[in-house]
């Protein structure tokens, strides 16, 4: 007889049972992450894989929980508002660090969703759409030439927003 699979933790407090629901503590992060659970067709997102991927391209200056080093940014409890302003979800693709990742573009688009949910699901906005291929494709074709001014902008409107 076959031993059923123990739950598997996704980060966030959630876990999940093969063939049983994502349980979060918002609706908004549990339907993103449904969303992002239909990425890819059938495959969906592999949290172990965009993990790895992470760690391999990211964590060396973002450190693993995402909280930036020296000049370079902190992504944990922020980087979700990019995609509250016009322009933001663009520029996450569209830094050097994505843009120039060693990964296909399914492959950028899961360890974003995952990243976003990971690190900075409570930023989200509430209609948050997970990032597809197509779409990782068409922005990291044209890589920014001057990250920092297209950041300062970004997050000058990301400060006028109304709280939540």
């Amino acid at each position: 007889m076959m031993q059923p699979r123990p739950p598997r933790q996704l980060g966030l407090g959630a876990s999940t049972t093969p063939g049983r629901a994502v349980r979060l503590g918002g609706l908004g992060v549990v339907l993103a992450l449904c969303a992002a659970n239909a990425l890819g067709g059938e495959q969906g997102v592999n949290a172990d894989r965009a993990r790895v991927n992470y760690m391999l391209n990211c964590q060396g200056c973002h450190l693993p929980d995402g909280g930036g080093v020296a000049d370079i940014p902190r992504m944990k409890g922020f980087v979700g508002n990019f995609l509250k302003v016009p322009g933001g979800r663009e520029f996450v693709v569209r830094v050097p660090g994505s843009a120039n990742a060693a990964l296909d573009d399914a492959a950028l688009a899961e360890l974003l969703n995952w990243m976003l949910l990971e690190i900075s699901a409570s930023e989200l906005p509430e209609n948050f759409a997970p990032y597809t291929a197509e779409e990782v494709g068409r922005y990291r074709a044209q890589p920014l030439s001057d990250v920092n001014a297209v950041r300062t902008e970004l997050v000058q409107k990301i400060a006028h927003l109304p709280l939540q």
